[in-house]
């Protein structure tokens, strides 16, 4: 555990906010940033220490902060859905029209998916004609997307890879992962040196903002230590400018009610009318980014 400047601005005064434990027993501290308000686990555990959360269990058995058999036909299915409903959501499928337009005749589009897991947005684009890859560092998950799903997955962390992709990327993603990662900053710095020139980023993270306050510690995404960083819709939007992406296209989406089995028609009319709001509204607890480069 080390105390660390704020990953956002460098400065090293915090506000504390929780202390919550882990499921092994570790005890946490969140806090904020007095000077930009990002709220963080802080001191923060090394990545060898955190590693341990990624354990095969995390995508096989059904926890508030894992997964009900990652690797079903069932689940990826949702998770493509997911997929094509954000995408939509952020016109991506217009920018990707004039992408390949511009492009000579048979050049496929490249893509990247950073902390892809088992690769299902690296199939889903490789589906529809991508030269697409991806990179994660859990054995389980790169196991199946290599030999289920015959794919092309790094195994390494994003920040030590190979710079000879440099300038190789219409399209990288980071769909749930920025929470995760102990140099979300460094990262999103050098993905901008992956894209080619007009590509777009397009990341997804749970948002701190007025329905994570409410929920306190029972918010749904306060999982420590797997989650270190919480971003608020206008923090991560000026991060992503201040190193020099364009063009954001953002909205929020997520009311923190669940799914659940047996669930009568009232619940799910009650989920159905809250999901719709906290969208419209722009208050969801998640967010989505599409930023280009320029």
């Amino acid at each position: 555990m080390e105390p660390i400047p704020c990953n956002t601005c460098g400065q090293t005064r915090f506000s504390p906010i929780f202390t919550k434990e882990s499921p092994l027993g570790e005890s946490f501290s969140i806090v904020s940033c007095e000077s930009c308000h990002l709220v963080q686990v802080n001191p923060q555990p090394s990545f060898l220490e955190v590693k341990k959360y990624y354990d095969d269990s995390y995508f096989t058995q059904r926890t508030e902060r894992g997964y009900d058999n990652y690797y079903s036909d069932k689940l990826r299915t949702e998770i493509s859905r997911v997929f094509r409903l954000n995408l939509k959501d952020l016109d991506f499928f217009s920018w990707e029209k004039k992408r390949i337009s511009s492009l000579p005749l048979g050049t496929k589009l490249s893509s990247l998916d950073i902390g892809c897991a088992a690769g299902y947005f690296v199939a889903y684009q490789k589906d529809r004609g991508y030269e697409a890859y991806g990179i994660e560092i859990a054995d389980g998950p790169v196991r199946f997307a290599r030999e289920t799903l015959k794919l092309n997955i790094f195994q390494e962390n994003f920040l030590d890879w190979d710079l000879t992709f440099q300038n190789q990327f219409d399209l990288i993603t980071l769909w749930a992962t920025i929470e995760h990662l102990h140099k979300p900053k460094e990262t999103l710095e050098k993905i901008r040196k992956h894209l080619k020139p007009g590509g777009v980023l397009i990341l997804s993270t749970c948002r701190y903002g007025i329905l994570a306050k409410l929920a306190g510690l029972k918010w749904r995404y306060l999982n420590v230590p797997e989650h270190l960083y919480y971003y608020s819709y206008k923090g991560l939007k000026n991060l992503l400018l201040t190193l020099g992406y364009q063009n954001p296209v953002s909205f929020s989406y997520g009311s923190g009610m669940t799914s659940r089995a047996g669930a009568g028609f009232f619940f799910k009319l009650r989920k159905w009318i809250m999901d719709r709001a906290v969208k419209w509204f722009e208050i969801g607890d998640m967010m989505v980014y599409m930023v280009r480069k320029g």
